[in-house]
């Protein structure tokens, strides 16, 4: 399970879940700074997001559904440029899973991770 369609697959097959390349994002840990980088569309958010964090044991697989938050505008950065929630995700232990992008609000993803699936 090292891309994000190898992670789909095998979510897919051992969960159920309908993932797709259209309702997931992924990210590997950024090389230069201990984060998940993302920028996804504001127009995907009107339907259920898929995250799937890669690390060096497996994937934490994050689903947030609609109206998880009240404003997406208003809890996350917004690149407006490209009209996509940039996100940093927090990988290190202190604060892990919090946005850590600036003019965002600190988002506690925690919450929405529906499975750690480890890879053997």
């Amino acid at each position: 399970m090292n891309t994000k369609q190898e992670c789909i697959a095998a979510i897919n097959l051992k969960f159920k879940a309908g993932l797709s390349s259209n309702n997931t994002s992924y990210s590997n840990i950024n090389k230069s700074k201990n984060v998940w980088w993302l920028n996804i569309a504001t127009s995907k958010f009107k339907a259920p997001v898929n995250l799937l964090l890669k690390t060096e044991d497996g994937v934490f697989w994050i689903n947030l559904p609609i109206g998880f938050v009240t404003s997406i505008k208003k809890t996350f950065k917004i690149r407006e440029d490209k009209d996509v929630v940039d996100l940093e995700i927090n990988a290190g232990s202190n604060n892990f899973l919090l946005d850590l992008k600036s003019g965002g609000t600190g988002f506690d993803f925690n919450t929405f991770v529906k499975e750690e699936i480890f890879l053997f």
